[in-house]
């Protein structure tokens, strides 16, 4: 099958115990079965301590994707990191004896279509540095590997696997077009994504449009008439509501929000803050040529999520889910920006995507909450969402 990865991936290597953060705390780590059973297997005061560390899930619960998994230490760490945030298991038994969640973390995997796509998340720094610090335009690699998927798909899955492929890859075209400013490009990605789903509710998927000049031509302008009378303080607000409500999986999540709301909220004061805020932030980033990170936050989430639509078809949602991860986190940043005195480094960028990502990617509940919020919410329609960028 084919292997696909931004080509990024190939320099990540984790730093352990050198990390300003650690992906060994914060949430549940589930224990697969084979790794179970090596487990029960080891012997000594190390195999005691391993035994006396797991737990098993109640057969009711149903957010589980394991039988099995680690009981958490205070501030929900691992019981195997140590206080120099390097992992006891690994420094006793190996790399190889660490489960597979463990193995795989910041990695995120989909297979569909006769391929497997690899990507790594911002939520962990190191990630977020090889995903943002680079100028040039993200390279995706594809390469043949002996494996096989683990399922078969059959003829109407192909189809629809290469449909939703080559609808993501135009999308992610789109939001590398630097002809354009990077705020015009994700009018454009909305409006394309749009016009994808209406294709996909028809399963008419010979008539998902190409980007070619014309069309392109044609969104810009459908953006320009979106943009006109755009309040952002309000949507800014309305936004606000909505992830003010996500369970907190960290204390930094929670941080930023109250202090976006003591300065944002603030009566009399806060609008005119943030309108202030938002206009030399943008311009800023314009002067200091880092639309680039924004373009490379966008195609990130553009080649995790969009994929995704082949199991529930819903293209337009995983689209919704990128631009207002934009939105928030360019929020954050307004926060972080006005706090600096008005400097905003890419350190400061890696940071404040690495708190959203921890707190929706690795949320199922989280994500779910805000697909509710995108179905129902008028704020988050294409001609509200285009408006707010």
């Amino acid at each position: 099958m084919i292997l696909r990865y931004p080509e990024y991936y190939e320099k990540f290597s984790c730093i352990a115990g050198r990390c300003e953060d650690t992906c060994c705390a914060g949430w549940e780590i589930d224990i697969d079965d084979a790794s179970y059973e090596y487990y029960m297997q080891v012997p000594g005061k190390f195999g005691e301590r391993l035994r006396s560390s797991i737990k098993e899930y109640p057969l009711e619960d149903d957010g589980r994707y394991e039988m099995h998994g680690f009981i958490l230490k205070e501030g929900k760490r691992c019981p195997f990191l140590n206080s120099d945030n390097l992992c006891d298991m690994i420094l006793e038994l190996g790399e190889d004896a660490i489960c597979d969640v463990c193995t795989n973390t910041p990695r995120n995997f989909l297979e569909y279509g006769n391929a497997r796509e690899v990507s790594i998340s911002p939520s962990c720094a190191e990630a977020g540095r090889l995903i943002f610090s680079g100028r040039e335009k993200t390279v995706f690699v594809e390469r043949e590997i002996e494996e096989a998927l683990d399922f078969e798909e059959d003829a109407k899955e192909l189809e629809t696997a290469d449909a939703v492929r080559n609808a993501r890859d135009t999308a992610i075209a789109i939001l590398q077009n630097r002809q354009k400013d990077i705020y015009q490009r994700i009018i454009d990605f909305l409006i394309y994504a749009r016009e994808v789903q209406e294709c996909l509710n028809r399963e008419a998927y010979g008539d998902i449009p190409e980007c070619g000049e014309e069309k392109c031509l044609d969104m810009q302008s459908a953006g320009t008439e979106l943009l006109q009378d755009a309040d952002y303080y309000y949507f800014f607000r309305e936004r606000m509501k909505s992830f003010q409500e996500l369970e907190w999986m960290n204390e930094e999540w929670g941080q930023y929000l109250e202090r976006m709301e003591a300065l944002f909220f603030e009566e009399g004061k806060g609008k005119m803050r943030y309108e202030t805020t938002f206009r030399n932030f943008r311009a800023y980033c314009k002067k200091q040529d880092k639309e680039y990170q924004m373009e490379h936050l966008m195609v990130y989430y553009a080649f995790l999520f969009l994929a995704r639509c082949v199991d529930d078809f819903n293209f337009w949602g995983k689209a919704q889910y990128c631009v207002c991860s934009f939105l928030m986190i360019r929020d954050i940043a307004l926060e972080r920006f006005y706090q600096n005195s008005e400097r905003f480094t890419t350190e400061d960028f890696v940071d404040i995507v690495r708190i959203f990502a921890k707190e929706t990617e690795h949320s199922e509940e989280n994500l779910e909450f805000l697909g509710d919020e995108f179905l129902f919410e008028d704020i988050y329609k294409c001609d509200a969402l285009c408006k707010q960028i």
